[in-house]
């Protein structure tokens, strides 16, 4: 984060994205203050947006005021919530954060970035009490969340309908068509060969109205260079339909190497000049694109 996107931030009122906090959470074994941070913590993990969140230490809520937190005994960094978060009884998994400073007008602020994630909703296996917990343990299945810039109360736990919306989110159903079929296409080991009406293909067995179709595709290109080292070079081309029910949701290149041995997604061309004739030309995947993720599945 820089000095532009946290003035964004203090510039909006506190949201299902961002929280302001005076002071860092106190340890002391008298209070609750470590419960506290946890359920903050929880809260903005277990949000139905797909977004990164952010705790905001060192500006007032109210005013959103910077104080700075220089002078906080309390403060922590990446490593020290890191530990924290991963001695406890939390599933699916430890939520992930990294604190970052800034200095601005002549303070210091700390901002707890909280990833995001579909691993939700996150609680913990078993009940918490004892040092920073203070008189209000966290118990074991609790599930805190938050709703515009409302927490779920530490002695409370989301209700009916906000459990269904974090289900929906882990499972991908609040994504756009495109979105889900890159979520199922992660799944790369739950894919199948299979053989339909509508042709020779692959189908993401735990929910078969995703599938991916191969056509055949005229075109002039017999080789390429990526074709060079196999054993045949000649190559032939196809066309993966990735299909949701009936809908094509996208089509990419597929070229089918070493005599049709395997196939392959057709990569992209990069350049790294401007003239097309004296030009260096690469081949590339985009990391995590749909041609990326198509490559993933055998």
């Amino acid at each position: 984060m820089n000095e532009e996107d946290l003035f964004k931030l203090i510039e909006t009122r506190e949201d299902e994205r961002h929280d302001f906090k005076e002071k860092w959470y106190s340890s002391n074994e008298s209070n609750s203050k470590r419960a506290e941070m946890l359920k903050d913590i929880f809260s903005f993990v277990n949000t139905t947006h797909n977004e990164d969140c952010y705790l905001i230490f060192g500006v007032t809520d109210d005013t959103r005021e910077i104080v700075g937190i220089e002078n906080d005994e309390n403060r922590y960094n990446t490593q020290q919530v890191t530990d924290w978060l991963n001695s406890l009884p939390i599933e699916p998994e430890a939520p992930r954060v990294r604190v970052e400073t800034l200095s601005v007008k002549g303070h210091e602020v700390d901002v707890m970035i909280i990833k995001d994630t579909d691993r939700v909703p996150v609680f913990l296996r078993s009940g918490k009490k004892g040092k920073g917990f203070g008189n209000h343990p966290i118990g074991p299945g609790q599930v805190f969340t938050r709703k515009e810039d409302t927490n779920t109360s530490i002695s409370g736990t989301a209700d009916y309908n906000q459990l269904t919306e974090l289900f929906r989110k882990h499972l991908g159903l609040n994504l756009p068509i495109e979105k889900r079929f890159e979520k199922v296409l992660q799944d790369w080991k739950n894919w199948d060969y299979y053989e339909h009406s509508d042709g020779i293909g692959i189908q993401y067995s735990l929910d078969p109205d995703f599938r991916i179709v191969f056509v055949d595709r005229d075109a002039d290109a017999k080789a390429e260079p990526f074709s060079l080292s196999q054993v045949r070079v000649d190559i032939s081309w196809e066309i993966a339909q990735l299909k949701h029910k009936s809908d094509i949701i996208k089509e990419i290149s597929i070229v089918n190497l070493d005599g049709a041995r395997f196939k392959a997604v057709a990569p992209d061309i990069g350049s790294i000049s401007n003239s097309y004739e004296n030009g260096l030309f690469y081949y590339c995947y985009k990391v995590d694109s749909l041609k990326f993720l198509n490559c993933k599945i055998k």
